[in-house]
């Protein structure tokens, strides 16, 4: 603890580059200047982990509780586990729920431009084409896929102020171009429920709160509670959002609780079973 103490309060002073969850104190948002903004974003997450500022979060995971809702019903998730590979890009979700019908699970897996559903953790793959785009969208509207979608759309993407809220906006990459990402960003600090345990006074970092997606695919996410939520032994630094809450157009809703999360690049594949490839190119 010592040693990583001496090394990140070293790298503030040579370089001026904070730390955790906090922001650079030179840069900060300015509305139309974008790149300033997507600065803040990633920094206040603990994305930029190099003295150039190099976003190295590949891969992340991440455990649950709360509930889900289909056709109208309401379920309490007895496990909920999330897993990410921006770099494929790929997503699994893998859920427990009690059914109408009793214990019910769920693993949805994306990656590519293919989509399916598995009975096991990469096992017994059943081709799932309709839900493509949905599962695309999920993976580019978390907190992370947002910064980086966001860098994907170059000029396309736009800021504007709003009260004292950021508005930051800007296509999906393929295969769902038609979406676009509305995300309400804020310097707020209350929504930093965990601070940084070498935070610097008066320093707050700039939080992803809401994004909505129109277009293709509709959907609503708030995200609130930010906080390290890696297990107390293997601190990241690494800041996300403890309260998920996300609506779609079909109804369904998502409202999860972070119990922990591993932020340190885990080993996270979704490797696309031949049988999927044939069956969505016959």
């Amino acid at each position: 603890m010592f040693a990583r103490v001496v090394v990140l309060v070293a790298a503030v002073v040579a370089t001026g580059l904070t730390v955790g969850a906090q922001s650079h104190p030179t840069i900060r948002p300015v509305p139309g200047d974008v790149n300033s903004v997507l600065f803040e974003v990633a920094n206040s997450m603990g994305m930029l982990r190099t003295l150039e500022y190099e976003d190295l979060i590949v891969t992340q995971e991440l455990w649950a509780t709360g509930s889900i809702t289909i056709n109208g019903q309401t379920s309490q998730l007895t496990d909920y586990r999330q897993s990410v590979n921006y770099r494929v890009p790929g997503l699994r979700e893998d859920l427990s729920f009690a059914g109408t019908s009793g214990p019910t699970r769920r693993i949805q897996v994306v990656a590519e431009s293919f989509a399916w559903d598995e009975t096991e953790r990469g096992m017994g793959a059943t081709p799932a084409p309709q839900a493509v785009r949905q599962r695309i969208v999920q993976l580019w509207t978390t907190p992370m896929g947002i910064y980086k979608a966001a860098t994907l759309a170059g000029t396309q993407a736009t800021v504007e102020t709003s009260g004292t809220s950021t508005i930051l906006t800007f296509p999906l990459p393929a295969p769902v171009s038609d979406v676009t990402v509305r995300a309400t960003l804020s310097t707020d600090s209350a929504h930093m429920v965990e601070p940084h345990e070498l935070e610097f006074p008066g320093i707050v970092g700039t939080y992803i709160v809401r994004v909505e997606t129109v277009g293709g695919v509709v959907s609503d996410t708030t995200y609130a509670e930010y906080g390290e939520w890696n297990w107390d032994d293997y601190r990241s630094d690494v800041m996300l959002p403890r309260r998920i809450v996300q609506r779609r157009a079909d109804g369904t809703v998502l409202d999860l609780t972070i119990r922990e999360t591993n932020t340190y690049n885990p080993y996270v594949v979704m490797p696309i079973p031949e049988a999927v490839r044939a069956a969505t190119n016959p």
